[in-house]
């Protein structure tokens, strides 16, 4: 039997649709009134992680010559005859997600394609979520289920010898290695019967405050979540590549990690933006998400469970229940005595804080700022539930790199990502894992004070008309930087990271200081001229040749 199309789908569940019973969502504060974008007027072909020739813009190069700058356009756009308020809300909520998951079960063919794939995806998910810290060199290694001695996990002083070498090596005198408890996830108390507590480990590194313009130094914390399979205290080597070239079809091809001398690949970057942050003035938190890493867990992938995570470590870097922490001086600390260690001596509802996140990050942070300036509902139970937002007006704004956070509208077109919001709908239903955001993040973000935006331009994750349109709801503090380049922020031009991460530092700085603008950013006016804000640099992969 032939599966049917995405708008057969909508079509045959709409009569559904009007008994679904779930958590009312907010509506949307302003859906973007931004004009359509100007058409394409090119093709070009790109490498990782797409392979493909997609569609673009042409737009100035070297020496008076034009250049077709490739990007990934939104699959879906609502049908000429729609009459609702907000096509990327209303058609894409929880409810109406799982609602086409319901349908797809009656089609053979649909529900045996998806469900490959969820099973796929399911925890323990060695093939996409390998454990590899301390593959490469023992130290470090640990068993994060166990009861762990803080001192076998590296610091940031291990990163300093030959060959890494790493900036983040500075911060070791500031650095306390943190321990917070944690339930199990939905999946793992429903589906597998679990009920014991997980523990999620990594680094607390004190800042000397962010210069207030004033003469002064103002405290604030940054609280960063790595991308899906980021180990955070993972070993990169700095010569290793994340792809090869075939010498016959000219694809890219992407290695497997862990190899011989890198555990995970990214992570050197991963650690450069901490120290950047760190280095301007912040206090940094980061630590391994559940299932991954040095963090313990069976389960990797409900980043709705990740987001709400934030605020339990919150309250015990406030009371210390279920917190352990190493003094930089190498002295263990724990429950109440570790309560008020950190936070440079303020209440988890006073410091300044920042939320930020990488590809899978961006996900748990745009939860965790929905369920706090807007609503907290149970999407991964099997009836959801909503209760009012956290409340921490201390929150000043979000770091999205390689976002997810303008839901599940905004997929790209592409064959590869066809299924994905029929995948979110079943993982979430059946499997009670609320993976890929549902539109509930988008309708919240008015209500978000601030937002902060890294985007390439075929990034796999939302086109760059979402980031478009998430940037369009923040009604405070915003930017978007852009280049051309794939989801794998790290494999971009040199340039371009060093440009990334000064804007995003200068970004943090002007949120937790309650600047009205972001002085330096590159003016744009729709989607051609934010391409156009792009320097003619290129992922080597996707360079054109002469360039």
């Amino acid at each position: 039997m032939r599966c049917a199309s995405a708008e057969q789908l909508r079509r045959s569940a709409a009569l559904a649709l009007l008994v679904v019973a779930g958590c009312a969502l907010p509506g949307s504060d302003r859906a973007s009134s931004r004009a359509a974008p100007p058409p394409t007027d090119c093709h070009a072909r790109v490498g990782t992680d797409r392979n493909a020739e997609l569609p673009g813009y042409l737009l100035p190069g070297a020496n008076g010559a034009t250049v077709c700058v490739p990007l990934l356009l939104t699959a879906r756009r609502p049908p000429p005859d729609y009459k609702g308020r907000d096509f990327y809300v209303d058609e894409y909520t929880d409810a109406r997600l799982k609602a086409r998951w319901r349908w797809c079960k009656t089609d053979t063919a649909c529900f045996q394609r998806i469900d490959a794939q969820m099973q796929r995806w399911l925890p323990p998910n060695k093939e996409r979520a390998t454990r590899s810290t301390g593959v490469v060199d023992p130290s470090g290694r640990i068993d994060p289920d166990g009861q762990v001695d803080l001192r076998q996990i590296r610091r940031p002083a291990f990163f300093a010898k030959a060959p890494y070498r790493e900036s983040i090596a500075e911060a070791e005198p500031r650095t306390y290695t943190v321990e917070f408890s944690a339930p199990r996830d939905t999946f793992e108390r429903i589906d597998l019967k679990m009920q014991d507590t997980i523990n999620l480990r990594g680094w607390y590194i004190e800042g000397a405050g962010v210069d207030d313009g004033k003469g002064g130094r103002l405290r604030a914390l940054a609280i960063m979540a790595n991308g899906g399979g980021g180990q955070m205290t993972a070993i990169q080597h700095p010569d290793e590549k994340p792809y090869r070239i075939d010498a016959a079809t000219g694809q890219t091809i992407a290695i497997s990690f862990p190899n011989a001398t890198t555990e995970t690949m990214g992570q050197r970057w991963w650690r450069e933006n901490l120290q950047a942050l760190n280095a301007a003035g912040f206090d940094v938190l980061a630590y391994d998400r559940r299932g991954e890493g040095i963090s313990g867990g069976f389960s990797d992938t409900n980043t709705l469970e990740q987001g709400e995570d934030v605020f339990r470590v919150l309250e015990q870097l406030e009371n210390g229940d279920g917190m352990r922490l190493l003094t930089p001086a190498g002295r263990l600390i724990e429950g109440s005595a570790a309560g008020g260690r950190l936070l440079a001596g303020m209440k988890a509802r006073q410091i300044p804080i920042l939320l930020g996140g990488y590809s899978r990050g961006s996900m748990s942070t745009a939860w965790a700022m929905t369920k706090n300036f807007v609503e907290s509902c149970s999407y991964d139970m099997p009836v959801a539930a909503c209760s009012p937002p956290k409340g921490y007006t201390n929150i000043k704004g979000a770091i999205l790199l390689a976002s997810f956070a303008s839901g599940a509208g905004y997929v790209p077109a592409a064959p590869d990502l066809a299924d994905r919001n029929l995948f979110l709908g079943g993982m979430a239903a059946d499997h009670h894992i609320a993976f890929y955001p549902n539109s509930a993040t988008l309708a919240g973000m008015p209500r978000w004070p601030a937002a902060f935006f890294g985007k390439g331009l075929w990034d796999r994750a939302e086109s760059v008309e979402g980031t478009i349109a998430a940037y369009d709801r923040i009604r405070g503090l915003k930017e978007i930087v852009v280049a051309r380049g794939p989801h794998s922020i790290e494999t971009w031009d040199p340039d371009d990271l060093r440009y990334l991460q000064e804007r995003m530092v200068a970004f943090a700085k002007a949120a937790v200081t309650g600047a009205s603008t972001v002085p330096g950013g590159r003016r744009w006016t729709d989607l051609k001229s934010l391409v156009a804000t792009t320097p003619d640099r290129w992922e080597p992969s996707s360079r054109p040749s002469g360039r």
